[in-house]
């Protein structure tokens, strides 16, 4: 099976994942530090998939999309932090994730932040 591969992904993301709810709020997993990644700042409308957001189901406006290797497979209301020590550094909540597995061609994590 092909693999897209770390070298493959010329930046790097931190990932919050959202572990699940508690009595008193979010309940976060393990920060994961510098995984490699692929970055582009771009609009695009998708469904909000966070299951506590007000707009769950309805059509919003992402601002990034990320592609990450499948080890890295996060779920939406995660947080992500992208172009670390940059200006442009900036933590957003996974609105909607996508993972594609296939024979013969580069398995990967799709991820768009709000």
């Amino acid at each position: 099976m092909a693999r897209l591969r770390a070298k493959h992904l010329p930046h790097r993301v931190s990932i919050k994942p959202h572990a699940g709810d508690g009595a008193e709020g979010d309940i976060w997993g393990e920060v994961r530090e510098d995984r490699p990644a692929y970055v582009e700042q771009k609009t695009r409308l998708v469904v909000d998939r966070r299951g506590n957001s007000p707009t769950k189901g309805q059509e919003v406006t992402a601002t990034a999309f990320v592609v990450l290797l499948l080890e890295d497979d996060t779920e939406p209301r995660s947080e992500v932090t992208v172009w670390a020590g940059t200006p442009r550094e900036r933590t957003s909540a996974v609105i909607d994730s996508a993972r594609f597995e296939y024979p013969g061609a580069p398995s990967h994590i799709e991820l768009w932040l709000e």
